[in-house]
């Protein structure tokens, strides 16, 4: 036989589903950082050659320091400047402090209010920095950076200018007005897009994780009251009404269906085996009460006839017997269908079975003990635990010794209300311990001369229809040879509370 799949169960499958929506985001996130900063690169060194580009043309014009070519900087870079490009030039004279640099020429145009701030924030952001230790750097500097407002935020390229009046420094910027800055200057987990996206995916997880749950606690519900029903604790609750998904209503119903169809069974199968009885018995006391006549008028030196008249009484207490018996095999596939419900007080009811079984016990020279627990209660019907009783003391009293003892102690544990009659017999050969319960087997020994057996004849149906009881109640039963001799048998049935 296949070992099940740990995957099986839908628990199993919603933590796994979990673990994936978990596991998901981090993978992709990490693997579109990577990507993100590959392409923050490719643009910061974009608007740097774009910046060393622009630099090189107006180089000429700023290495004469002709005060006059110098003025008309400015147009020069509007020509060179593309829509998307802001441009500032910078000068520091030879010798001076990073704080010494001016602002020469903007693109576009700066108001001359705003001109302090812009200048005081790039020599702040320390893009100038590189520009101030060393104008004769070959390589431009890109840098996305983050300035007080939204204005000040973009990818920034400075290209130091040497020249013999000082340090020229051409900043190229991509304002965050326009995309592919924004994209650059606003961190990755922060952009709309993703934000979108994210928020999709964890309505998608949330989503599918409450069908799941739903599915999952739905079927839970069905289990429990499933399981009251087996153990008769529920007699009014449907499925239909615990359902909470659509898609099960069918389901549900079906169940509800099947139970009543159960239980219309077991009521069924009760009555037949009531009217049957009654129709067996009848004529059986029919034949037994036209047997006296016969005795009558049958002479006592007619050995024929006497032994025909003895096989037909005995035949008619067989009968009768059988009868008992296949009531009480019928009466144990009514309990499997739908199981008794009642709160019974266990120890009471073993009580009183064990004092009306002293007098077959006597007979049989055998004593009989009983050890009980006060207020152990279980679900279960009258005749059913007296049915497992009387089985069971019978049972061992058949298989004791003359001058044995029986045990019967019932008791609360945590596991359940524990019951356990103990004989000192001659036990069971452990090739047969598992056939015990079977259906027609009987090792029971004969009855010694002289005493009366606790019943007339044994069918090898007492321990089959306790088993039944037993497994009808939600309960377990275990046989094992006692270490000081003796069988020992337990049952353990689930406990009532208070009765």
């Amino acid at each position: 036989m296949s070992r099940p799949s740990p995957l099986r169960p839908i628990a199993a499958k919603l933590a796994l589903v979990a673990v994936l929506f978990a596991a998901v985001p981090a993978v992709v996130y990490q693997q579109f950082r990577v990507a993100d900063e590959e392409r923050t690169a490719l643009l910061l060194d974009g608007v740097a050659n774009q910046g060393r580009a622009i630099a090189e043309a107006l180089r000429p014009i700023l290495e004469t320091g002709d005060p006059t070519a110098v003025t008309k900087v400015g147009d020069r870079m509007a020509a060179l400047a593309g829509a998307q490009v802001e441009l500032r030039l910078l000068f520091r004279p030879q010798e001076a402090a990073i704080d010494s640099f001016l602002l020469v020429a903007a693109v576009p145009p700066v108001q001359a209010d705003s001109m302090q701030a812009e200048r005081a924030f790039l020599i702040q952001s320390r893009l100038l920095e590189t520009a101030w230790r060393s104008c004769d750097a070959t390589e431009a500097i890109g840098r996305s950076v983050d300035g007080d407002s939204y204005d000040t935020r973009g990818v920034v390229a400075v290209t130091p200018v040497q020249s013999a009046a000082g340090c020229w420094a051409l900043v190229t910027r991509l304002t965050a007005s326009e995309a592919l800055a924004r994209t650059v200057s606003t961190p990755y987990w922060q952009r709309p897009e993703i934000v979108l996206a994210l928020g999709l995916y964890l309505a998608l997880a949330v989503v599918i994780l409450l069908i799941l749950f739903s599915v999952s606690r739905n079927l839970a519900r069905f289990e429990r009251l499933a399981r009251s029903i087996s153990m008769g604790r529920e007699g009014d609750r449907r499925f239909a009404k615990l359902n909470e998904v659509p898609e099960l209503t069918g389901v549900a119903q079906q169940f509800d269906a099947m139970v009543d169809r159960l239980r219309l069974s077991a009521a069924s199968i009760r009555e037949t085996a009531e009217e049957s009885a009654h129709a067996l018995k009848t004529p059986i006391g029919a034949i037994r009460q036209s047997l006296e006549p016969l005795r009558a008028v049958i002479p006592a030196d007619d050995r024929r006839g006497r032994r025909a008249i003895e096989i037909i009484d005995q035949c008619c207490a067989r009968l009768g017997q059988l009868v008992v018996e296949a009531r009480r095999a019928i009466e144990t596939a009514a309990l499997m269908a739908d199981p008794p419900n009642q709160v019974l007080d266990l120890g009471r009811v073993v009580s009183g079975l064990v004092e009306e079984m002293r007098g077959p016990s006597e007979a049989a020279d055998v004593h009989l003990e009983a050890h009980v627990d006060p207020g152990v209660t279980v679900l279960g019907g009258d005749e059913a635990i007296e049915t497992i009783v009387e089985n069971l003391i019978d049972n061992a009293i058949g298989f004791s010794p003359p001058g044995g003892t029986v045990r019967v102690m019932v008791r609360a544990e945590r596991r359940g209300a524990v019951l356990s009659v103990l004989d000192q017999g001659p036990g069971v050969a452990p090739d047969r311990v598992d056939r015990i319960f079977e259906k027609g087997y009987t090792s029971r020994p004969s009855p010694v001369a002289g005493a009366e057996p606790a019943v007339e004849e044994n069918f090898g149906m007492g321990l089959w229809i306790v088993r039944r009881n037993v497994e009808a109640m939600n309960g377990t039963i275990r046989v094992e040879n006692r270490a000081t001799g003796g069988l020992g048998v337990e049952i353990v049935l689930p406990l009532a509370g208070p009765a």
